[in-house]
């Protein structure tokens, strides 16, 4: 068939999205748990913000820790130790098995290892110069970890909407440092609509200010498969990427889809997650783009 890329609008974008979350939770179908966030501080007697993290709970029973941060001077005190494990704890009592966090080399690869994580990727070049590493830790299983005795002398309490903006501006000014974005995120976003305008397929992704890329959904409806439609829509997704300063495109792909993938170059495979979701395989991917679309 003949078939036309356009650009998503922000409607097709979420039903493209919708899309691809149906066939997920098809081929893993998820727990009985809602999907929550949770905000978790340390303050000094005024009320002052000297830590804090996020804790993000999804459907199937994974916690993912992120904008864990501790001011300056109040760090090596036991603070980060404090609120990862009570990020954790909370994790744990919603029966999630496995705990997610990414960090880069100038953050805090150490500080996660001797809390029990291990490193299952690691994207180089991300940001230029640096290494982004994908850490994880089963939460259902004993790991030998780090139980600094200060941890305990710190009061974790709950945070809100103003703390998480604070804590992920904290990180973000603290990474600029290190490597300043070079522009702000770029959206790319497609969609195929048949002769009825019907949204038969699409692509939501886009190219951030260090010049990584992510597929947030690629769907093709289940009587288009099989036509090209799918390559035709990664192949323009990367030559946007590159237009924007992408030297490589990197994918999360699963035992299902993993084949496609690699049929479209994707051939370097950076770091693998075993029993994610539970009972299949993720498998990290990357490609070079070399103007070749």
């Amino acid at each position: 068939m003949s078939f036309d890329l356009t650009p998503c609008s922000e409607e097709d974008a979420e039903y493209i999205q919708e899309q691809a979350d149906r066939v997920f939770d098809t081929i893993a179908p998820p727990e009985e748990v809602a999907e929550e966030e949770f905000v978790y501080k340390v303050t000094d007697e005024k009320g002052s913000l000297l830590g804090g993290c996020i804790l993000a709970v999804d459907k199937r029973k994974t916690a993912s820790i992120f904008d864990l941060w501790v001011e300056e001077e109040h760090r090596c005190k036991g603070i980060a130790s404090a609120l990862i494990r009570e990020a954790e704890n909370k994790a744990r009592e919603l029966g999630c098995y496995l705990a997610m966090v990414g960090t880069f080399d100038f953050q805090a690869k150490p500080f996660y290892e001797h809390h029990g994580y291990t490193v299952n990727d690691t994207m180089s070049g991300v940001p230029k110069g640096h290494e982004h590493y994908f850490m994880t830790k089963r939460l259902d299983r004993t790991v030998m970890e780090h139980d600094p005795s200060s941890a305990n002398q710190n009061e974790i309490i709950p945070g809100g909407e103003e703390d998480a903006e604070f804590l992920s501006a904290r990180l973000r000014r603290h990474d600029e440092a290190f490597a300043p974005r070079e522009h702000e995120y770029v959206y790319i976003g497609k969609k195929v609509t048949d002769e009825n305008g019907r949204i038969i397929a699409g692509l939501v992704g886009g190219v951030d200010g260090w010049n990584s890329t992510d597929i947030d959904a690629l769907w093709v409806d289940e009587p288009y498969r099989g036509q090209g439609i799918g390559t035709r829509l990664l192949r323009e997704f990367e030559r946007e990427a590159e237009e924007n300063g992408a030297g490589a495109a990197f994918v999360e792909a699963y035992d299902w889809n993993v084949g496609f993938f690699r049929k479209n170059g994707y051939e370097t495979v950076t770091g693998m997650l075993e029993d994610y979701p539970k009972g299949h395989t993720m498998y990290c991917m990357q490609k070079s783009l070399c103007s070749t679309h």
